[in-house]
């Protein structure tokens, strides 16, 4: 009979236990304590004004918030700010701006913090004030995001598109609004190719639309080409866009004057696929072929 109390004991005390551990009465579930690596790299796309040669930006630190539906962002501090020149990292280049380790989990979208007073472009080799609103108040938040494995590293990287960011008033101010794309480096791949479309000696800009996206008013200067994905101009004939999810896309080649400002739409090209981790290479020789203005 006792060894009957006794295993009744036990039971109950092993019921008791479960009981209290499936409530969360102080226990910590594996998923929750699990940790993952996240790196983080800046690239960008090219301005258009060719007097600006860099265009300095400097950052004190980032949050991430998690898609759990409880808005909660974590914190996390550099351990000193870091200044980058956003002009240096085109035709996909790349700088590692952060690595740490967070909890596991889907990721909503990251926000970068800035020190608006370390700010500035160099125009015509002179250094000018940048003005960054809000840059260190509330930062800017990045479109995308991605998962931190347990166990495991995601590499992502930040687009930041100057192209679309950089604004220059009539009173020599500049100002950026960041706008910027966070993508997971796995799931993209990248388009380039060569250009035979005759600029007359204009800068050439090619720019990627999802597939159906174009809109011919977008040539005007208040759209500015502004649901274009990605951007870059064109070199000695060649062209790159990186950092593309993966997709259909369609090119748009547009030529701009020294100062930056719009001339035409030269070329189409339509319906171009790309794979994760793959490169598609698209020659762009005949100029409206697929143009429907």
């Amino acid at each position: 009979m006792k060894k009957i109390y006794k295993a009744m004991s036990i039971g109950a005390a092993a019921l008791l236990i479960g009981l209290l551990s499936g409530c969360g009465g102080g226990g910590t579930s594996e998923s929750s304590s699990a940790t993952g690596t996240v790196a983080l790299s800046l690239t960008d796309a090219p301005v258009d004004n060719e007097a600006i040669s860099a265009v300095y930006v400097t950052f004190d630190s980032l949050q991430y918030q998690y898609a759990d539906g409880n808005d909660s962002w974590q914190d996390v501090n550099l351990t000193e700010s870091r200044t980058v020149n956003l002009l240096a990292l085109q035709d996909g280049n790349t700088t590692l701006l952060n690595q740490v380790d967070l909890p596991a989990g889907e990721i909503a979208q990251v926000r970068f913090m800035i020190d608006t007073e370390k700010c500035y472009v160099v125009v015509d080799e002179q250094n000018k004030t940048l003005e960054v609103p809000s840059g260190d108040q509330t930062g800017y938040k990045a479109v995308g995001g991605f998962t931190i494995p347990a166990g495991g590293t995601v590499n992502v990287t930040a687009d930041f598109d100057l192209r679309k960011s950089l604004t220059i008033t009539g009173k020599d101010r500049y100002i950026l609004k960041p706008t910027i794309k966070i993508v997971d480096n796995s799931e993209v791949g990248e388009i380039n190719g060569t250009v035979t479309v005759d600029t007359n000696g204009s800068t050439a800009v090619i720019y990627a639309y999802e597939d159906g996206t174009w809109d011919s008013n977008e040539t005007n200067a208040t759209n500015n080409f502004r649901h274009a994905v990605s951007s870059t101009k064109v070199s000695n004939g060649d062209y790159i866009l990186p950092w593309l999810s993966a997709g259909v896309y369609d090119l748009v080649v547009a030529s701009y004057d020294v100062n930056g400002d719009f001339e035409a739409v030269m070329g189409f090209v339509n319906n171009v696929t790309v794979d994760p981790d793959q490169t598609t290479t698209q020659g762009i020789n005949d100029p409206l072929a697929d143009y429907q203005p």
